[in-house]
């Protein structure tokens, strides 16, 4: 599946022109900008899915640094500084992988970037 058929294309462009710089990236203002925000959680699961090249039901530190590819295939790699302040904020259980929801024994907490209720919060940072 292709992210264009769940984001706008424009969108995608707009949010990988603003982080073409590296070192540059920052995670919630790439979502907000690619529009995340006002997508249903379905969607942000379609988004997750996409990231998630190996099919393991994580997002792993190998699979983060090449997330804005997972957007487009001409986006940049992310820095490994880039990679590992991404991985950070979203692995809230140290176990080095970001889980979709909180349901994962392994990943308790789940994405705090990706997943449904962190949608919710990017939805609420970005409307005040």
């Amino acid at each position: 599946m292709a992210m264009s058929s769940i984001l706008n294309a424009d969108d995608i462009k707009k949010a990988l022109d603003a982080f073409a710089v590296a070192d540059s990236f920052d995670h919630k203002k790439f979502f907000e900008i690619v529009g995340l925000k006002s997508k249903s959680p379905s969607d942000v699961k379609k988004v997750f899915t996409v990231l998630d090249a190996d099919n393991s039901g994580f997002i792993e530190e190998e699979e983060l640094k090449f997330v804005l590819k997972g957007f487009a295939k001409d986006g940049r790699d992310l820095t490994d500084k880039e990679t590992k302040a991404f991985l950070k904020a979203a692995d809230k259980d140290g176990d080095g992988k970001i889980g979709i929801d909180g349901k994962n024994k392994t990943s308790k907490s789940g994405c705090e970037c990706l997943n449904q209720k962190s949608l919710t919060e990017i939805q609420k940072d970005t409307k005040r």
